[in-house]
């Protein structure tokens, strides 16, 4: 399967406030006990897998805060003989006055978790659980055409496809030829304009390393995530960059929109 990541560590932080609204049963039996979250004190809300032993009997609106979190691909109640998936959240729910934080450093928190066409941010993650940005090396380039409400593909006022981005698929060079790994291709997205001005000098075998990198959550058949980046840059040229990289400034910024 293509970008099949088993999960994605997610900052708690990076998803604003978190007030507490009550207790739900989730999962294909409905016998998981999840904590309705609403954030920024927005009628959004987020389920959260808690800790165990987590009390439910907290009064409407305590602040939480969530460290330790992680989104996976859970099974969806509602369809459950389609196979789909949607992504869940874990972690552990502590009093804003508790001192315990995140095990992972603030800095690896260099991704961005997306929803919607629109990629909307929700929140920071770790690309380091996916794959190595720095293992990736470049096979094959394709355009996704845009499709009309029919699902036929769409065209512009020349008849022309209309391409709404292109998929850049990549080999993880430190599992190639290991057969009993069938999920190793790593399929990145990119904007046209982007995409044409990279694939001028581009030939199989090269070395890419994504910058300004968002996840979101597909769930579907063919991929668990789609990746998205702004851009893709030579492993020799990111190798003499200093450690400060654009990508990490990027996300930084596209995830705190979400924090409104």
């Amino acid at each position: 399967m293509v970008n099949k990541f088993n999960k994605l560590s997610l900052q708690g932080k990076s998803l604003g406030k978190l007030t507490y609204v009550g207790r739900n049963k989730v999962g294909t039996n409905g016998d998981i006990s999840v904590a309705v979250l609403n954030i920024n004190d927005t009628l959004n809300t987020e389920n959260i897998t808690p800790q165990a032993g987590f009390d439910y009997a907290k009064p409407f609106g305590t602040e939480l805060k969530l460290i330790n979190a992680s989104i996976i691909g859970g099974e969806a109640r509602s369809n459950r003989r389609g196979g789909a998936r949607i992504a869940t959240k874990s972690g552990i729910l502590l009093p804003m006055s508790d001192s315990k934080t995140d095990d992972i450093p603030e800095e690896e928190y260099d991704a961005v978790f997306v929803s919607g066409k629109d990629q909307t941010p929700h929140g920071r993650v770790r690309s380091a659980d996916a794959f190595d940005s720095h293992d990736l090396v470049l096979f094959r380039v394709t355009p996704n055409y845009k499709t009309d409400n029919r699902g036929e593909v769409a065209r512009d006022d020349y008849d022309e496809p209309i391409i709404s981005n292109y998929q850049f698929n990549f080999i993880q060079q430190s599992k190639s030829g290991d057969v009993g790994n069938d999920d190793n291709i790593v399929r990145i997205l990119v904007d046209p304009a982007e995409s044409e001005r990279l694939q001028a000098g581009l030939k199989p075998g090269d070395k890419l390393v994504p910058q300004g990198l968002k996840f979101a959550f597909a769930g579907n058949d063919a991929t668990d995530w789609t990746v998205y980046a702004d851009t893709l840059v030579a492993l020799d040229e990111k190798a003499t960059e200093k450690p400060a990289s654009n990508q990490s400034k990027t996300t930084t910024n596209q995830a705190d929109k979400a924090k409104g």
